[in-house]
């Protein structure tokens, strides 16, 4: 998986999710193509966002370790753009489909989430299907405000975000001083 520098995880870069004009869409990327899209994307000007971050690459007889910049939500980049303008992604042969987002607003709120914990720089673990858990709300430290569900609470806390679209499940380890409220 080639690094990718000159490609940001997010256009525009300094417009936060929830102000981008049109419908949010996902695209189903073909194989290994979610870099290749962001470019295309990134080329015309339309909003994405796709997140990113740091995974761990074991190689080598001895095991040595990696980091490599990679999509969350490996096979998916969302997008942001009226349903008039999408023949300008029809140029591109590096989609597999575009999948209609139903629910807008629970969409861009999971995004903001996810956005919010890729910046945090905590490791990541993505996990396939929606975890179950009690609801909770990190009341304080750099995460304060995320809404997700408390996983354990013994000396390493964690907290999972889960993104129903990609029926996927982001999982972070807390610090524990971290101070959560159950909702």
């Amino acid at each position: 998986m080639p690094v990718q520098n000159d490609i940001p995880s997010r256009f525009p870069v300094d417009r936060p999710i929830e102000d981008d004009t049109g419908q949010w869409w996902v695209l189903q990327s073909k194989p290994d193509r979610e870099w290749k899209l962001a470019r295309y994307l990134l080329q015309r000007e339309i909003s994405y966002y796709m997140p990113l971050y740091d995974r761990k690459i074991k190689f080598g007889a001895f095991g040595r370790e990696k980091i490599v910049r990679a999509p969350l939500f490996r096979g998916y980049l969302c997008f942001a753009l009226d349903r008039e303008k999408q023949s300008l992604l029809y140029n591109t042969h590096d989609f597999a489909r575009i999948i209609e987002i139903r629910e807008q607003d629970a969409f861009v709120k999971e995004l903001q989430s996810v956005s919010t914990v890729t910046k945090s720089q905590h490791d990541l673990l993505v996990q396939p299907g929606v975890l179950k858990g009690r609801a909770a709300l990190i009341v304080s430290g750099p995460l304060k405000g995320l809404k997700g569900v408390v996983l354990r609470r013994a000396k390493k806390g964690q907290f999972a975000i889960s993104v129903t679209m990609f029926n996927r499940t982001v999982i972070l380890n807390l610090n524990p001083l971290t101070d959560l409220e159950i909702i």
